[in-house]
């Protein structure tokens, strides 16, 4: 199969528009399941794509639309569509030959050979399942799909689903074209990691400010449906800029702010009423009502008033909610600021408006809470957490260094306590180093200092002996900082610090379903890595570390391991000083993972220098292969 490069974002927008272009002027059903079915297989960059939709008895799946094959009906159990059907699940598989529940029977039949698969089920109004898009043999350099794939094939399933179960087409057009207007609005808000329901609730929110503001039931009804499209112009913004943790530089925020005239380029020219209102609002909801804003410094009424609208629903629903740049803000503070911006970002009219309804604004807040936090909390409640305290390479203004914390009493390494445990670091028992480096040490004498009057048992130090070794010479020792080792704590006989020398290779029991395990780890100074085990579940933390052999020896012997840390400091340009520090670039790394022969684990990335940031994201993204790294930040919780 010839490889095919992925889609870019303008690309992606174009094929949506050519395809939706093509879709408006279909009468028949039939004609707009096989457009939709070329625009599933062009957006994911398969091979094929298949219809399927389930039959009135419900026993039976059939082919709708199939490139490639004739007509085809199996049992509703059968195969894997079958199970995506039953199980009302989206499925992505790799290599379907090592899925019992691929039904080899089509190929034999047609010589036609499958290997990677994408299935997501399709309901009607009433959430009844009514067949299934399938998307087969990625064309990409990696052959396997991803999620990105499955959310840009979402936008032809929710078509496709519509289309299928509409009574009436020009009723079908309209309805479904709101839907593939809030999906690309979501898929938009996606990229930069924010959720679906943040669509949602800005959309209803601009219905209520529409409303009361003496706008029409009608208009008001297509500002909602068209607000999703806010942000669709970060589609063609770089990741590692939309998605970077810390402040935009001059050059970062010139380029984020494209993003409004880059939304209203891509929709200005439809005939719809519904794009036509979208356009409006991704260019002008980031205008403020003083003049200060942009792309076209438009102050006043002189502002289109959905962008007035759509700009105080966005920054409302905006602070309330977690970003990959910060926390939200609390709802005494985020009214404040709107009170403050009354007549400077936003329209007075509209601010008055806004307090005098705010219940409703808090109502609909709590009716579409972010579904991804939600869903996660669900999927993970069987699961192991660890909260991320510090994931950098270095300190820096919002950058904490190495710390994880197991559970209350135990933390492996003690680069970020203090910041982002306060008081609660006063309950710390076990401090688990991975070796002497000050980065990975340095709140052991902040939270003794802060904190001293509140603990009542010794901080119990632990780590290889050369690592004690350090510490007790060069930093606790009386001179750098006082030896707490031969000071008692006010509220018990016990002193304020002792050293345990750990073993490598031995599990230490620290709870009834908890052990620790520590192994070697190639660093300039004696280091290790940890295997934290809970629930017969393991993650693995190297911390620093150049070469990665012990690490895979380690996950090749427990199987348990399907969570793994690594370090990645310095770009790849900086590789001499990396391999003489004993570091990683993300070359280098993923060089080094080459061996792992269990390629079925998840794999986050930490220590990065803030510093490079930005290039390092985006060399993890060109040197990552097969694999799906994450990237950790300060207060992250990892789940395994």
């Amino acid at each position: 199969m010839q490889y095919e490069k992925s889609l870019n974002a303008q690309e992606i927008l174009e094929l949506i528009f050519t395809y939706l272009t093509k879709i408006s002027s279909l009468r028949k059903h039939d004609e707009i399941i096989e457009v939709l079915a070329n625009m599933g297989r062009a957006l994911t960059n398969a091979d094929r794509c298949t219809v399927w939709v389930v039959s009135d008895n419900r026993k039976k799946i059939w082919t709708k639309i199939a490139h490639g094959i004739d007509a085809i009906e199996l049992d509703i159990h059968s195969g894997i569509v079958g199970a995506s059907i039953e199980q009302q699940e989206k499925i992505i598989i790799d290599d379907v030959h090592k899925d019992h529940r691929f039904n080899p029977e089509i190929d034999k039949k047609t010589g036609y050979i499958t290997k990677s698969m994408m299935v997501i089920p399709m309901f009607d109004n009433e959430d009844t399942i009514i067949g299934a898009f399938q998307v087969i043999n990625s064309k990409s350099e990696s052959g396997i799909f991803d999620q990105r794939d499955m959310q840009r094939l979402m936008l032809a399933t929710t078509y496709a689903a519509e289309t299928l179960v509409s009574a009436q087409l020009t009723q079908e057009i309209d309805e479904t074209q709101r839907e593939v207007v809030f999906t690309m609005g979501a898929i938009g808000e996606s990229r930069s990691k924010e959720t679906g329901n943040h669509v949602k609730r800005v959309a209803e929110y601009s219905k209520i400010l529409a409303l009361a503001y003496g706008l029409s039931e009608d208009e008001a009804e297509l500002l909602k449906q068209a607000s999703p499209m806010h942000d669709i112009g970060k589609v063609a913004i770089p990741d590692a800029i939309l998605n970077k943790p810390g402040r935009f530089n001059d050059a970062e925020r010139k380029i984020m702010n494209t993003h409004a005239e880059l939304g209203y380029h891509m929709i200005k020219n439809s005939h719809r009423a519904l794009l036509q209102t979208a356009a409006i609002v991704a260019y002008e909801h980031h205008e403020k009502w003083d003049g200060t804003g942009y792309p076209n410094k438009k102050s006043g009424e002189n502002i289109h008033i959905y962008g007035r609208i759509t700009a105080l629903a966005d920054v409302f629903d905006a602070l309330g909610s977690d970003r990959v740049y910060k926390k939200a803000w609390d709802d005494q503070r985020i009214l404040n600021l709107l009170q403050e911006e009354r007549g400077k970002h936003f329209d007075p009219k509209l601010i008055d408006i806004f307090f005098k309804n705010i219940d409703k604004f808090y109502s609909i807040r709590d009716k579409f809470k972010d579904t991804y936090v939600e869903e996660k909390q669900e999927e993970d409640h069987n699961k192991n957490k660890i909260k991320i305290l510090g994931a950098y390479g270095t300190k820096a203004k919002g950058f904490g260094t190495s710390s994880f914390l197991l559970d209350k009493k135990n933390v492996i390494d003690a680069g970020n306590l203090l910041n982002t445990l306060d008081e609660e670091s006063a309950y710390i028992e076990n401090i688990w180093l991975t070796h002497s480096h000050l980065d990975h040490i340095a709140d052991i004498a902040y939270i003794l200092d802060n904190y001293f009057e509140l603990r009542t048992k010794s901080l119990n130090v632990i780590g290889q002996k050369k690592t004690i070794e350090a510490i007790q010479k060069y930093y606790l020792n009386d001179i750098i900082w006082p030896d707490f080792s031969k000071i008692k704590l006010t509220n018990t006989s016990e002193y304020a610090v002792k050293y345990t020398v750990l073993d490598l290779g031995v599990d230490y029991k620290i709870g009834s379903d908890k052990s620790i395990r520590a192994f070697k780890t190639d660093h300039t100074v004696e280091s290790c890595g940890y295997i934290y085990k809970k629930n017969e579940n393991a993650i693995l933390i190297t911390a620093d570390t150049f070469s990665l052999k012990s690490m895979i020896d380690a996950i090749e012997k427990d199987k348990s391991i399907k969570t793994i840390v690594v370090e990645c400091s310095f770009p790849s340009k900086m590789e001499k000083l990396a391999k003489e520090s004993k570091h990683l670039t993300p070359k280098l790394l993923f060089e080094m993972l080459k061996p792992l022969e269990n390629n079925d684990i998840t794999l986050y990335i930490n220590h990065i220098k803030p510093s490079y940031l930005d290039v390092i994201i985006e060399e993890i993204e060109q040197f990552r292969g097969i694999w799906q790294p994450k990237i950790l930040k300060d207060e992250d919780f990892l789940t395994f």
